[in-house]
């Protein structure tokens, strides 16, 4: 029953605190660049992400023979 009365009141907060955001165009513009701001940075994780697993799912080269040319005294 708590948990209830808990998300009732979460939804009416959130009512509340919408109706003053779209009543208020200062309140709008700060929203809106933080909605931005978020995108690019979730863009950039994701990009990064990206680079990083082609990076390492890259074919690994086998690594190059060396031959020595040492000579044996007895």
């Amino acid at each position: 029953m708590r948990k209830a009365t808990f998300l009732l009141a979460g939804i009416a907060i959130g009512f509340v605190l919408a109706k003053q955001i779209e009543n208020n165009p200062e309140a709008k513009k700060t929203l809106g660049n933080a909605a931005t701001k978020v995108k690019d940075f979730a863009n950039a994780v994701s990009a990064g992400y990206k680079e990083n697993e082609a990076k390492n799912s890259a074919p690994i080269k086998p690594a190059a023979k060396r031959t020595t040319t040492t000579k044996r005294s007895r």
